[in-house]
């Protein structure tokens, strides 16, 4: 038992480090994007009731899915489609699970574990998370932090959320807040649901609330009764050629397949040459892909603008970032102007982009269509997520109206 908490102790602390990790990557690259889930579809109501009995497997107050309701966690996921149910990190069903899912039943979920004993290290190390940041984007720009730790961008996007029922709190813009009461904890996980950092804070005090008295609940048992992942499929046989060919037009080579079988691309003829429509699939945690996807220029938006004094970009006050995270539209270009910026864009390796250009970037996240939930995200990437599986593809000089179409008729099949 020992050796167990040891090891859930040193995976706590290890798990703040990649929610870092995935901060800085999404930074630099503008996005970053998640994987992993299981769907299926059903009533809860009786499912749930048929749970309250303690486990013979599980130590009694570590079930991380004795700490928060399903009433509790609706608000931000709408109904569950299945009872609350133990996981591994990926969100795989898993009766020994460190982790509790509730999924709602258009893919939204919350992702809740709970750390009995050894939080205040891992506290720890999540508070040093903003300082080591911002003294790496300082040290590669040159630039300075302004003399204060908190005075970086880094800490202008995640950090503590203020006074609450813990001993401190670490938030992180990938959707994730991990809170420490004692020497315990939890990390709460919504970047698959709605309701951000307010949502995050509403839920851990719940959480911390019950931690005296837990939910009489058996996550364990509940795994029986956990959705279902839906059957992969390589990525090429999904559509045909010729359903594929009526959508876009008639393709110039044969489709190309990707090794690991996820993602296929199709091209057809243009004046400006083959354009490619890559089609990638996310079998499982795709409504989390979806919301990482989006979220990725709101991160960027909120760490750029501060750290422009650090990284010397230009005179004059930092610009400050786009209303609700979007990122700027660039402006209208003519044809001419297009073709010129698209020639630009391919001689640094970013591939033709006069497509994005004429969308100007924009990101709209109500996109309607025969999916559960959709996204245009900077004009460069239409993302929809159906029985929590996404599908994205990489717009580039895509046309927009074919690439929802062809998203449209790939769901119809899977």
């Amino acid at each position: 038992m020992k050796a167990r908490q040891e090891s859930r102790n040193s995976e706590y602390v290890a798990q703040a480090a990649r929610v870092a990790r995935v901060a800085v990557a999404a930074m630099w690259a503008g996005v970053g994007i998640a994987t992993a889930g299981v769907t299926a579809r059903g009533d809860t109501g009786a499912a749930i009731a048929g749970l309250a009995s303690p486990s013979d497997t599980v130590a009694k107050g570590t079930d991380p899915c004795r700490y928060l309701a399903a009433s509790d966690v609706e608000p931000y996921t709408g109904s569950l489609v299945a009872p609350p149910f133990r996981a591994n990190d990926d969100a795989v069903p898993r009766r020994t699970g460190d982790n509790c899912v509730y999924r709602g039943t258009d893919g939204r979920e919350v992702l809740i574990s709970y750390l009995q004993g050894g939080a205040k290290q891992a506290g720890t190390v999540g508070r040093r998370v903003p300082a080591v940041m911002d003294r790496s984007l300082a040290n590669g720009a040159g630039g300075k932090t302004g003399g204060s730790e908190t005075a970086g961008p880094a800490h202008a996007v995640m950090g503590g959320v203020g006074p609450g029922p813990w001993d401190n709190s670490n938030w992180f813009p990938s959707g994730q807040l991990m809170v420490y009461k004692g020497d315990d904890g939890f990390s709460i996980d919504l970047a698959a649901a709605n309701g951000g950092k307010d949502g995050a804070v509403d839920l851990a005090t719940k959480a911390i609330a019950r931690m005296s008295k837990p939910l009489v609940y058996d996550g364990a048992k509940a795994v029986a009764t956990a959705p279902k992942a839906v059957t992969r499929v390589p990525a090429c046989q999904v559509l045909t050629k010729e359903t594929v060919a009526s959508i876009i037009g008639p393709l110039t080579s044969a489709p190309v397949q990707d090794p690991d079988g996820n993602s296929c691309t199709y091209k057809v003829a243009s004046s400006d040459g083959d354009v490619p429509y890559a089609i990638a699939f996310t079998w499982t945690n795709g409504y989390k892909q979806m919301n990482t996807l989006k979220r990725g220029p709101a991160m960027v938006g909120g760490m750029m603008a501060p750290a422009s004094g650090a990284f010397n970009v230009g005179a004059g006050p930092a610009v400050p970032a786009p209303a609700n995270g979007a990122m700027p539209a660039m402006p209208a270009l003519d044809p001419a102007q297009q073709k010129m910026f698209g020639k630009f864009s391919k001689g640094v390796g970013l591939g033709e982009m006069n497509g994005s250009v004429s969308r100007q970037m924009k990101t709209d996240s109500a996109v309607a269509g025969p999916w559960d939930a959709a996204a245009m995200v900077n004009g460069q990437w239409f993302v929809a997520t159906k029985h929590d599986v996404a599908i994205t593809i990489i717009l580039s000089n895509a046309d927009y109206e074919k690439a929802k179409a062809l998203v449209g008729a790939a769901f119809q099949k899977i």
